[in-house]
């Protein structure tokens, strides 16, 4: 995952906001976020998310990937596996199995894992064809 630079720094000059104006809102350092524009290196999840809250847009317009997957959103999301099972309420290992590929996706996870990583239902459901039919895997 990398930022996506040139987005960076056009959001930021909308806003009219230097690089130092953007370090001082997020409480970090200019070369942090010149850091962030010249290599593509992102900040921690919960910095990215707060640079994007200031920026007016969503994590997912920031970043690059090079494929999205359920790991993938949850790192965005800054949390762990065991975070995501304890909102599902299932074992940590079943959900490890489903983001790993073992398992399939259940449905009733979509809108829980929308939620938890503040993405849309299409996005969750478009990862498993399991889960577009709302049906089976592990954790029903």
């Amino acid at each position: 995952m990398r930022i996506r630079r040139e987005r960076l720094r056009e959001l930021r000059a909308r806003r009219q906001m230097t690089q130092l104006d953007l370090a001082d809102a997020l409480g970090c350092s200019r070369a942090a976020v010149s850091t962030w524009e010249t290599t593509g290196h992102p900040p921690r999840p919960a910095t990215l998310r707060t640079l994007a809250e200031l920026l007016g847009v969503t994590v997912f317009d920031l970043i690059e990937v090079d494929f999205l997957d359920l790991k993938v959103m949850r790192s965005v999301a800054g949390m762990r596996q065991c975070d995501i099972a304890s909102l599902l309420g299932v074992l940590t290992s079943t959900y490890c199995d489903v983001e790993t590929g073992r398992r399939d996706l259940p449905g009733r996870w979509v809108p829980i894992i929308s939620r938890a990583f503040a993405v849309p239902l299409s996005l969750v459901r478009g990862l498993s064809p399991n889960a577009q039919k709302g049906g089976g895997g592990a954790g029903t």
